[in-house]
């Protein structure tokens, strides 16, 4: 057996081929034409509640938002790295966004069994491996 990082290589190489997460959001939304709306791209993105809104931050861009369904929408397409993506209106966020959490759950049970026992920095790598195979920016 090779050193540690070539065996975290190869489990999150093998994790994210078993894999079901697609990209987000064409895997998972019919193909919308329409309106596109433009986001900001960044590596740091984050979510949270700030009085009636759901905020989406991207490189402390802030983003306001008043669904869930929305927000997680803005959210999961920044993790991917989507600089444009279709107006949601008249899209069934709430069913894509369903299908693509399980994908992702699922994706992060695989981590978790593969990963019992190791350290905190051990399973951060495969974390950041896994969701760099995967084509996003930390999604675990």
């Amino acid at each position: 057996m090779g050193n540690v990082s070539d065996n975290v290589e190869e489990l999150a190489s093998e994790i994210a081929k078993n894999s079901n997460l697609g990209s987000f959001p064409e895997d998972y939304l019919p193909l919308a034409s329409g309106e596109k709306r433009e986001i900001p791209v960044g590596l740091e993105v984050i979510m949270f509640r700030q009085d009636e809104y759901i905020v989406v931050s991207i490189d402390s861009e802030r983003i306001y938002l008043r669904t869930n369904d929305e927000a997680k929408y803005v959210f999961y397409s920044a993790k991917r790295g989507r600089k444009y993506i279709s107006d949601p209106a008249g899209l069934d966020l709430h069913t894509a966004i369903s299908r693509f959490e399980t994908d992702l759950d699922e994706t992060q049970r695989a981590i978790n069994v593969v990963s019992k026992g190791w350290n905190d920095i051990r399973t951060n790598a495969l974390k950041s491996l896994c969701s760099k195979l995967l084509g996003y920016n930390d999604i675990f």
